[in-house]
């Protein structure tokens, strides 16, 4: 059991320190990536059952292999969670967001809801044993929640730049905008050295104060530029 817990902490760290680095990103999480990943899921799955059928993998590795690697779950969505939250607050006070029901209400609520899942999960407050695989399972769950409350749907524009879902973008790297329709705002930009471009929905009655702030960053960037 000690060592159980002491591999499950080693990992979690591990998850901790790699989830900060934010080196993965949702945008590169395509439906190619999630096959291989599914496959290599499988593959060891039935590898590691027909190795416990034929004792070579016993029940006591088995659950020490199981928590470690809820442990690396957990580590990685709270490290990316903590990453994203220090991202947000070194780009500043939101000056506009679509917080429209659909596009931050439920996804909040949604959230909060698999940390409460989480928490019970791991039995810490009922009268279940708290053993290794479930308090690391609960604790992945609860990481699911803390990423969820980080991420928005729609574009944040903060005050030294613009968050989409996980990415952040300075205005310095703001090129232009257009709208594709009533409602729909296209914004440009560079990321990495490459022009890009993200589309969201903006309500009508909001139109005119999202136009102002971004005209208002394109002569703040023009300013710099000719200083």
């Amino acid at each position: 059991m000690i060592w159980t817990i002491i591999s499950a902490i080693i990992v979690f760290s591990f998850g901790l320190w790699f989830g900060n680095k934010k080196t993965l990103h949702l945008d590169q999480i395509t439906l190619r990536v999630c096959l291989v990943f599914s496959t290599i899921l499988l593959t060891l799955f039935l590898l590691l059952r027909l190795l416990n059928d034929i004792g070579l993998f016993p029940e006591a590795i088995a659950g020490a292999f199981m928590a470690s690697i809820y442990a690396l779950v957990a580590g990685f969505l709270i490290g990316n969670s903590y990453g994203q939250y220090n991202s947000k607050l070194e780009l500043g006070v939101i000056e506009y967001l679509n917080r429209s029901f659909a596009a931050d209400t439920l996804p909040n609520l949604i959230a909060l809801t698999l940390i409460i899942a989480g928490i019970a999960r791991t039995s810490i407050f009922n009268d279940l044993a708290i053993t290794p695989i479930r308090f690391a399972s609960g604790l992945s769950i609860v990481g699911l929640g803390f990423l969820g409350l980080t991420l928005r749907l729609t574009p944040e524009f903060r005050r030294k730049g613009i968050v989409l879902i996980d990415r952040h973008v300075l205005w310095k790297d703001f090129i232009s905008y257009k709208w594709c329709d009533e409602n729909v705002l296209e914004i440009e930009f560079l990321y990495s050295d490459v022009l890009t471009s993200y589309r969201t929905v903006i309500p009508m009655e909001e139109r005119v104060r999202i136009e102002a702030l971004l005209k208002k960053k394109l002569i703040e960037k023009l300013e710099k530029e000719s200083d």
